[in-house]
């Protein structure tokens, strides 16, 4: 299955009542920053005013991230980075906009900063793993599972990301493993979830693909489940030679849209295994016009086209 885009990890803001700090405190300081000349009060003294700065842009940094304006949030953020250089929370968030954006090596390039400026921080540590993961490099992940793990040793996605990595390694018992223990401190993660499914159905273990894929899809209200959850459920069944289940599960993915060429190809398949031909070819016709290049939906139509040819 194709790999799916990373969770966003945001951490709080220091400053802002939107990110949990009581009003009282900010009120106190809205008031008493501008009397405070180039330093304010922090915990252990005054504080310098570019710390001050950097933390009033990376709060609306914040803010910008949470409604989707990530040039804004960039802006800000490095804004926040030159007035306080060593500050790894806003690298973090910085790293994130990038990554929304598309811009992979910039953005490993600021949590890997991150990370050394916060050595013993096990979710940025994480974070940068699955980065590096996504990129491709596979052994960097690794070094930063086993890290993140030596740090927090109860931390799931520390776990679930060395699972990941065996995983792309080809070390099934290991990746399964660490997928499971990562279940033992997260039993409700959709992601963990998802990932041990589609590992036992790789492995061919389709009853325990699918009693994992309702367990994940117990918690979701009706009619909310995630389209990539009924996709598997709807291989799973087939696997299993309930190809009508299959059917029904796999159209219920597609609704659940968009549907891409893949869903609707494994649709196509499970529609002929159930001897409804015409359906099946609709199906694969569909899969071709969301993608052209979609070989398999070529390939099944051609197939069908052929069993359809009068035998002389």
């Amino acid at each position: 299955m194709s790999p799916r885009p990373m969770l966003t990890h945001l951490s709080t803001c220091p400053l802002c009542p939107r990110c949990g700090v009581p009003a009282l405190l900010v009120m106190f300081l809205s008031a008493w920053l501008p009397l405070s000349g180039c330093k304010t009060l922090g915990r252990h003294g005054p504080v310098p005013e570019q710390v001050v700065t950097s933390r009033e842009l990376s709060c609306k940094g914040v803010t910008a991230m949470e409604t989707g304006q990530w040039s804004e949030a960039e802006e800000l953020f490095r804004g926040a980075i030159e007035a306080s250089p060593t500050d790894p929370e806003t690298r973090r968030h910085l790293a994130e906009v990038l990554w929304q954006r598309g811009a992979s090596s910039d953005a490993l390039l600021q949590i890997e900063t991150a990370v050394r400026l916060s050595d013993s921080d096990a979710t940025t540590t994480v974070r940068a793993g699955e980065m590096l993961l996504a990129t491709g490099a596979v052994d960097k992940a690794l070094r930063r599972a086993d890290k993140a793990i030596s740090l927090d040793p109860q931390l799931a996605t520390a776990w679930a990301l060395r699972g990941r990595v065996y995983w792309q390694k080809g070390e099934m018992d290991r990746a399964l493993a660490d997928l499971q223990r990562a279940l033992q401190y997260a039993p409700e993660s959709p992601d963990v979830l998802l990932d041990l499914a589609a590992l036992y159905r790789q492995r061919g273990q389709h009853e325990r693909c699918l009693t994992t894929l309702h367990h994940l899809l117990d918690t979701y209200a009706e009619g909310e489940e995630p389209q990539v959850a009924l996709q598997l459920e709807g291989l799973a069944l087939g696997d299993l030679g309930r190809q009508q289940d299959a059917v029904e599960c796999l159209t219920a993915a597609c609704r659940r849209g968009p549907a891409d060429a893949q869903t609707l190809y494994y649709l196509a398949e499970a529609l002929s295994a159930t001897g409804r031909q015409e359906e099946a070819a609709a199906a694969a016709r569909q899969a071709l016009a969301a993608d052209s290049t979609h070989e398999p939906s070529r390939q099944l139509l051609a197939r069908l086209a052929s069993a359809a040819q009068p035998v002389r």
